[in-house]
């Protein structure tokens, strides 16, 4: 009996433990839209090229945002720059060799392809798609320079500053179903190694970057009062490549919108 009472209070010790461990720092109790029935595809992308070479703080990085129209978008299927290997970096290059085929393909500004990533900032703005109640997600930004993480306004993840590859992890709590607003900001202003990455891990699962399903754009699911498309220059117009019909409808459509406002 003293064995098994032992045993029992072992294993509900380690259980009180395994749910401690996922304890959330922040919880979000209302999505700001229903979750849609398809999955996700990735976020929108937004590039702000050849900045103040002395935009050093997000701070600085945000008044950019606010200040005037992105110089280009594109849909960002991963957040994972420069893609490879987990904490991989690399010298400043240009959005040429850094932009994956379907950003390339989605790009609303093809000059923007020989500028260089260095004195850019850059956003991320979509949803987050929670499938069920009480989520527990780990997230992890890591960046050389700075970054950030904000859900539904809160600053989740701040990775502030001139640094090298390095950054915060936090544990979120969603309790319900549905898409909740999400922007990831970044800023490279120093002629060195440059990266970002932006990870996620359900239910105490190690983060990875591979969460596009749960990622929804900005462009095709937001409300149509949703500041943050007042950031797409409403004559922008939209390539539709072959393999992304129904993606280049949904961007096309958001523009026409954009354009009647």
């Amino acid at each position: 009996m003293k064995s098994s009472a032992k045993f029992l209070l072992t294993t509900a010790s380690a259980l009180l433990l395994s749910v401690n461990a996922l304890a959330a720092d922040y919880t979000f109790t209302t999505p700001s839209l229903a979750l849609p029935a398809t999955l996700g595809n990735g976020l929108t992308g937004q590039l702000w090229t050849n900045v103040d070479p002395n935009t050093d703080t997000l701070a600085q990085a945000q008044a950019i945002i606010a200040g005037g129209y992105a110089t280009a978008n594109f849909l960002a299927t991963t957040i994972d720059y420069p893609v490879g290997p987990a904490g991989s970096t690399s010298v400043y290059s240009t959005y040429g060799t850094v932009l994956d085929a379907t950003a390339q393909a989605t790009l609303d500004n093809t000059s923007v392809l020989p500028d260089d990533v260095l004195n850019t900032v850059m956003r991320f703005a979509g949803f987050f798609g929670v499938q069920s109640a009480n989520e527990i997600w780990t997230f992890s930004l890591p960046s050389d320079d700075g970054s950030a993480l904000d859900i539904q306004g809160t600053r989740v993840l701040n990775n502030d500053g001139i640094h090298g590859f390095s950054g915060p992890t936090r544990t979120v709590e969603f309790t319900m179903p549905g898409l909740y607003a999400m922007n990831v900001l970044f800023f490279e202003s120093q002629p060195n190694d440059w990266g970002l990455e932006f990870r996620g891990g359900l239910n105490g699962a190690t983060p990875t970057t591979a969460i596009s399903s749960r990622l929804y754009n900005l462009i095709t699911y937001a409300d149509p009062n949703d500041d943050r498309l007042g950031s797409i220059q409403p004559n922008n117009s939209v390539p539709e490549p072959a393999s992304l019909p129904l993606l280049g409808a949904a961007l096309l459509g958001a523009f026409a919108y954009l354009r009647r406002r």
